[in-house]
């Protein structure tokens, strides 16, 4: 699955067949979401200028957005999984965005620097 970033839909890449296909997200814009994971059966992006996160059904390609209170364009960029938590590294936000795999709640932890273009990605050790 590739995340949909200027495109309208999701890239669907079967490694085994290397068919590809895409299915309509439903949210347009630009810049929408930087970065994916997977927790379980769903696929969360990242929210880069979208106010909502992609969720996506691994298995069935259904997909639902959570809202964010959240205002502002290039939030987060980059997402990992640690354990039932997905982690949204600071772009332009003034916190890590962090989502409950298993129940879908958002909260933020403030990482206490401010700016812009912060820092891309993120990675578990």
């Amino acid at each position: 699955f590739f995340c949909p970033c200027n495109a309208p839909s999701v890239l669907v890449f079967d490694i085994d067949t290397e068919e590809i296909k895409t299915v309509d997200c439903g949210v347009d814009g630009s810049w929408k979401w930087i970065g994916i994971a997977s927790y379980g059966n769903k696929l969360f992006c990242a929210p880069h200028n979208a106010a909502v996160i992609l969720v996506i059904d691994g298995e069935t390609e259904e997909m639902h957005t959570i809202s964010l209170d959240i205002k502002g364009n290039e939030k987060w960029q980059g997402i990992v999984r640690c354990g039932t938590k997905l982690y949204c590294a600071p772009y332009n936000s003034s916190s890590v965005l962090v989502i409950d795999g298993e129940t879908e709640k958002v909260h933020t932890i403030p990482c206490g620097v401010e700016g812009e273009r912060k820092w891309v990605g993120i990675a578990v050790y």
